[in-house]
C-alpha cells in the first residue's frame, strides 16, 4: 500500500460545488416558510390550517428516516454518485411542485421528494472533508458546508418575503389567483437556479483525488455499522447533534406563533419573525465558520461542543421568555452562533472515532 498523501487545491472547488447544491436545496425547502399564510389557501387548505407546517417538518423526518441508509451509500458509491443523484432529485420534486400547487397533499410529497435529495447531499459531508482535505481542515470544511447549507435557509426565507408582490393574506387585495401567481414565480426561479447548480456540481465534482489528503484515509478499514451503534460516544454526540439541529429547525417553523405567544408585535413583510430568522441564520453562519475554525487550530472537539451546547439551550430558554422584540432579537443571534456551530464539531468528531473513521463517514452524518 502507497502511503504518498497530498493536499490538492482543487479541494476548494469540489468543496464549493457541494455547498450550491446543498445551498439550493436549502432554498427550496424552505421557500414557503415565511409566508405560509399567504400560501395556504393556495394549497386547497383552509386559511390558518395547521397542517401547512408539516412543509417545515419535511426534512427533519426524512432525515431520521434515511441518514444511516443514505450514508452507507455515500460510503458505497463515493459523493458525485450520491451527491449527484440527490441534486436531480431535488431538481425533479422541485419543479413538481410547480404543477401540483393546488394539491396540498401533492406539494407535501414533493417537499417530501425534494428533502430525501438533500438528505443524500448533507450525508456526504463528512465523505467529502476526509476525502479531500488533512486532518487540520476538516472542521473548517465541514463548516463551511454547514455555512452553504445555513445560506440556503436564509436566502429561502428571506427571498420569500423579498420576491412577494402580491398582497400579503387579510390585507386589501389579496386573492388565491395572485398569491398563486406569485408563489410560482417564486418556485421557477428556485428550479432554474437548481438546475444550473447541479450541472456545475457534475461538471466540476470528483469523488476523491489520486492521493489522499492524510495518513488517516490510508488505514484499512475495520468499522462497520453494528460497531458504530454500539459506541456509547456516538450517541452522545448523535444527541448534541440532534439537540442543536432540531431546536434550530423547530423555531423555524414556529418563531411567528412564538413571538405572537410572547406577546411581541408582530409586522408585515421583513418584520419580528423575519428578523430572528435572519439572526438565527446570519450569527449561525458566523458560528460555523469561527468555532470550527478555532477547534481546528487547538485540536480539540468537546469542550467546544459541550459549551456551545451548554450557551445555546440557555438561549434558546430566554428566546422563549423574551419580554420585548429586543430581547428576542439578542437571543437569537446569540443562539444561532453557538447552537448551529454544534453541527460541524460534531460531525469532525464522529469521524475521528475508531468505531467510525475515514470509511464509515457518510454513514456517521
Amino acid at each position: 500500500m502507497s502511503e504518498e498523501t497530498k493536499v490538492y487545491t482543487y479541494r476548494w472547488a469540489v468543496l464549493l460545488v457541494f455547498g450550491l447544491i446543498f445551498m439550493v436545496g436549502q432554498m427550496m425547502w424552505l421557500t414557503f416558510s415565511l409566508i405560509r399564510n399567504e400560501v395556504t389557501t393556495v394549497f386547497g387548505l383552509a386559511a390558518g390550517d395547521p397542517a401547512v407546517v408539516l412543509l417545515t417538518a419535511s426534512q427533519p423526518l426524512a432525515f431520521i428516516i434515511l441518514s444511516i441508509p443514505v450514508g452507507w451509500l455515500a460510503d458505497r458509491k463515493g459523493l458525485v454518485t450520491v451527491a449527484g443523484l440527490g441534486a436531480i432529485i431535488q431538481v425533479l420534486f422541485g419543479t413538481l411542485r410547480i404543477f401540483f400547487i393546488n394539491d396540498f397533499a401533492l406539494v407535501f410529497a414533493c417537499q417530501f421528494g425534494l428533502s430525501i435529495g438533500s438528505v443524500m447531499i448533507q450525508n456526504c459531508i463528512v465523505y467529502l472533508s476526509v476525502s479531500w482535505f488533512p486532518k487540520g481542515e476538516r472542521g473548517l470544511a465541514t463548516g463551511v458546508s454547514t455555512l452553504f447549507m445555513l445560506l440556503g435557509m436564509l436566502l429561502g426565507t428571506a427571498l420569500s418575503m423579498v420576491l412577494w408582490t402580491a398582497p400579503l393574506f387579510g390585507d386589501p387585495g389579496f386573492t388565491v389567483a395572485l398569491a398563486q401567481a406569485n408563489v410560482e414565480s417564486i418556485l421557477y426561479l428556485d428550479t432554474i437556479l437548481a438546475v444550473i447548480l447541479t450541472v456545475a456540481f457534475f461538471a466540476v465534482a470528483r469523488d476523491k483525488p489520486q492521493h489522499p489528503p492524510d495518513i488517516d484515509v490510508l488505514a484499512e478499514a475495520t468499522g462497520s455499522i453494528r460497531g458504530m451503534l454500539k459506541d456509547r460516544n456516538v450517541w452522545f454526540i448523535s444527541f448534541g447533534f440532534f439537540a442543536g439541529f432540531g431546536i434550530f429547525i423547530g423555531l423555524t417553523a414556529i418563531v411567528e406563533e412564538l413571538l405572537v405567544s410572547l406577546g411581541i408585535p408582530i409586522t408585515a413583510g421583513l418584520g419580528s419573525p423575519a428578523i430572528v430568522m435572519v439572526l438565527l441564520l446570519v450569527f449561525g453562519i458566523i458560528g460555523a465558520i469561527v468555532v470550527p475554525a478555532i477547534s481546528d487550530k487547538v485540536q480539540k472537539r468537546k469542550p467546544f461542543l459541550i459549551v456551545s451546547l451548554i450557551v445555546g439551550i440557555i438561549a434558546t430558554w430566554v428566546l422563549g421568555n423574551s419580554t420585548s422584540a429586543e430581547m428576542a432579537y439578542v437571543s437569537a443571534a446569540i443562539l444561532g452562533f453557538f447552537l448551529i456551530a454544534v453541527m460541524p464539531i460534531a460531525l469532525s468528531m464522529l469521524e475521528e472515532f475508531k468505531t467510525v473513521g475515514p470509511e464509515l463517514s457518510g454513514a456517521s452524518t
